[in-house]
């Protein structure tokens, strides 16, 4: 028998302490070896209980709240930690902060609605048996440089890449990415600089409230706009689209403007917004060029919708995270595995890869 992932519970309310202690002894893999109601005793705990992987409320009262927290488990013994948050935008705002903090991940808590504690449950356990196996990465971290106020004195590209001549046909860029995603982003984005001769659309597989509070925080450290997609947006060069959590993105070719439209179907992969979905989308566009990266996440979703475009499309150059930057590998490396995928690479050289492909288009 494999020995059981233990897992340290915090919060700060008895009843929810015992939901997530129930959730997660629903499979016989994790067990539950402590509970802490506040910050002194969630460090406790984890020194004297040396869990595998440890939950996190993210809004607390006690001496400490939950982005406190996780700031000493990170200084003081590092351990993979899943935030628990609740659907409100200031929740939301500190789930970015906090996996931008190395939180591993984030789980919105049960609402009470018909089917919401099964797969909430079903998602906690998927969540800690991937955590259990996470190391810290060291990501570069985005250039502090790049702020909103100085987006008209910015040069062209803030990467290290020259000025780049455009492609004869419209270019679009494209990042899919799950687990790790946020952070990962905060890398890549703020690398590609003002004069960026394409849109950017991004796909991260997160729930509805939550996307915004991405994408206000890219658009803080970016010299590119970065907003959340509604429907009718018309792409602009320069900018930066976040798929809205909840629905899936599609990417419309309509008097001859790229315009992002906004679907309600089914999820794909049990995520909405789906890459694949997007990617697909993509394939009804004539005389446009594209670049996909796919970064780290949990499944395989972004790897057959990729691996079209790339058989029935000729402008299509698709790059992959490594293994050794990826929170989680399995993303980039079912996108590899079509053996569609041009370039692999770290997440910190993957804005280089975006924008050396304006070069070698240029240079044709």
């Amino acid at each position: 028998m494999m020995e059981q992932i233990k897992v340290l519970v915090v919060d700060d309310s008895a009843f929810m302490r015992q939901t997530l202690k129930g959730m997660i002894e629903e499979d016989p893999a994790l067990k539950v070896i402590a509970t802490a109601r506040n910050g002194k005793d969630a460090l406790d705990k984890l020194f004297r209980c040396k869990p595998d992987v440890v939950t996190l409320d993210i809004v607390m009262s006690g001496d400490k709240n939950g982005l406190e927290v996780l700031n000493d488990i990170m200084a003081l013994k590092p351990t993979p930690t899943i935030m628990v948050s609740g659907a409100s935008d200031e929740n939301a705002r500190y789930v970015i902060e906090a996996i931008s903090g190395g939180a591993f991940d984030f789980i919105s808590k049960p609402t009470g609605r018909p089917g919401d504690v099964a797969q909430i449950e079903d998602t906690l356990q998927k969540k800690i048996r991937q955590a259990a196996g996470w190391k810290p990465k060291t990501y570069i971290p985005p250039c502090k440089a790049l702020r909103k106020k100085k987006r008209e004195a910015s040069p062209a590209f803030q990467s290290g890449v020259k000025n780049l001549a455009v492609s004869a046909d419209p270019s679009l860029v494209f990042i899919g990415t799950s687990t790790g995603g946020p952070k990962a982003l905060q890398t890549v984005i703020p690398s590609l600089g003002a004069g960026l001769p394409a849109p950017v659309v991004v796909v991260q597989h997160m729930p509805a409230a939550f996307t915004k509070s991405l994408a206000d925080r890219l658009d803080r450290l970016s010299v590119l706009h970065v907003t959340e997609a509604k429907d009718g947006d018309v792409l602009e060069k320069g900018h930066v689209y976040i798929a809205p959590g909840g629905f899936h993105l599609l990417i419309k070719e309509e008097r001859e403007k790229l315009v992002a439209r906004l679907s309600d179907t089914e999820p794909v992969h049990g995520v909405k917004p789906s890459v694949d979905v997007t990617l697909q989308s993509f394939l009804e566009i004539e005389h446009c060029s594209f670049i996909v990266a796919i970064l780290t996440g949990m499944g395989r979703d972004g790897a057959d919708g990729l691996a079209e475009l790339k058989r029935k499309k000729k402008n299509v150059f698709t790059i992959a995270e490594s293994e050794e930057t990826s929170v989680v590998f399995g993303m980039p490396k079912a996108a590899i595995e079509t053996n569609q995928v041009d370039e692999v690479c770290l997440l910190h050289h993957v804005a280089s890869a975006i924008c050396n492909q304006f070069g070698a288009r240029g240079a044709d």
